[in-house]
């Protein structure tokens, strides 16, 4: 069947519209009908009247105006999709290309062509789209839920996994858990499944990724829950930089209702853009000094960068009671943060992972660690989604460091 998209292209360059033109050409079963405006002010009025497809706007180095026009274009036609074309000499050798790309997929930009505009590129693009076009419109974002320590070894993919699962129970097929632990993602094996797809999948079919492909490469497990699983080896993973993580995570929460996000326990520019894209950021720590000392530096590190605390929630996990062990309120005096949730030690839950049936689907949830479970996911549907990144400015191109353990 022959499609029509209205094309709109907004430009100071008036070749643009014959570049887009000549592309067009050479994509099948597809007939557009172009319309031109060369500045924001009649391409805004071109969208309230005309209500294109999509809109291809120049995307130069004033990224305020560019998020100004998708404000703009967001009230004028919510239904229009928004694609910024830009040229290779727009960064210079001091500029970092993925940096400037995530700030425009933060100002509601949802695809890029390269120019000169490409056959292949375009007719990717209006795939996509028409793809979409089937899919029912989410009323609302995602949230972005994000489990990030110090240190390995604490329980963190053991929460992640557990907590995704049993929200996945109340909402089937609505939530995404992606194991972002790039060298060490443990939470398929916890699930007891053998994905074919990873993240890395996602990230090498970026040009073509929509909610459509999405789903395809997450594996459903049986609680409900769909898993994008980690990369299989350290080769992979370095395929997994912050522009690539930041465009999967702004497409998964416009694909699901809650989006999970397992990390590794590294401050760099990954683990940064996954942090500016969370709703809620849960710190697991254990009430065992060296690594409460080694979460006091963590925090000491989101201070400094400037991350809110309003977004952040401490977890102390594997608590015992017994004696010489510091109680909550110590934890929290040392952390100089009130402890969120308290999370008790349970043999079980260990075994639980060890065999792939995570803990939640069979726990007791009047008492002990099932209650805990459930009491904390009975919070999650209450978290707000956020419209703006957690911090103001771009992402942190931190080096990467090791685990923020302290010295021995």
């Amino acid at each position: 069947m022959q499609r029509t998209p209205k094309i709109l292209i907004v430009s100071p360059d008036a070749r643009l519209q014959a570049e887009v033109d000549a592309a067009l050409q050479g994509v099948a079963d597809t007939n557009a009908v172009l319309h031109y405006a060369p500045d924001c002010r009649q391409g805004i009025e071109a969208i309230q009247t005309w209500r294109p497809l999509i809109t291809l706007v120049e995307m130069g180095k004033d990224l305020r105006a560019l998020k100004t026009f998708a404000d703009e274009a967001a009230i004028a036609a919510p239904e229009t999709n928004l694609a910024a074309v830009f040229s290779l000499d727009l960064f210079g050798p001091d500029t970092s290309e993925s940096a400037i790309l995530i700030e425009a997929i933060r100002a509601g930009i949802q695809d890029f062509l390269r120019r000169p505009i490409s056959r292949a590129d375009l007719g990717q693009l209006l795939d996509r789209l028409h793809r979409k076009a089937a899919i029912p419109v989410r009323t609302a974002a995602g949230k972005i839920i994000s489990f990030i320590s110090n240190k390995g070894g604490v329980g963190k993919s053991t929460l992640s996994v557990n907590l995704a699962c049993g929200l996945a129970v109340r909402h089937p097929d609505r939530v995404l858990l992606i194991d972002a632990s790039l060298q060490l993602g443990v939470c398929a094996s916890m699930l007891d499944l053998k994905p074919a797809t990873s993240l890395t999948d996602a990230v090498r079919e970026r040009n073509r990724l929509d909610e459509t492909l999405l789903r395809q490469l997450a594996v459903p497990h049986s609680s409900g829950l769909h898993l994008l699983a980690a990369p299989r080896d350290a080769l992979e993973a370095a395929d997994v930089d912050e522009e690539a993580i930041a465009r999967v995570l702004t497409l998964a929460r416009r694909t699901y209702d809650f989006v999970f996000v397992d990390t590794f326990p590294l401050i760099d520019s990954v683990m940064m853009a996954v942090m500016d894209l969370s709703d809620r950021v849960f710190l697991v720590t254990e009430s065992v000094v060296p690594t409460l000392l080694g979460m006091v530096n963590l925090i000491r590190v989101l201070d400094n960068l400037g991350f809110p605390k309003d977004r952040q929630r401490i977890i102390v996990n594997r608590y015992s009671s017994f004696a010489g062990n510091l109680p909550a309120a110590d934890v929290a005096a040392r952390l100089g943060r009130e402890v969120d949730h308290v999370v008790p030690y349970e043999k079980k839950l260990l075994i639980a992972s060890n065999i792939g049936q995570p803990y939640v689907l069979n726990a007791w949830t009047w008492w002990g660690i099932g209650k805990v479970f459930a009491e904390m996911i009975e919070e999650l549907p209450a978290i707000q989604a956020q419209h703006a990144p957690a911090r103001n400015g771009t992402v942190a191109h931190a080096k990467p460091q090791a685990a923020l353990e302290p010295a021995s």
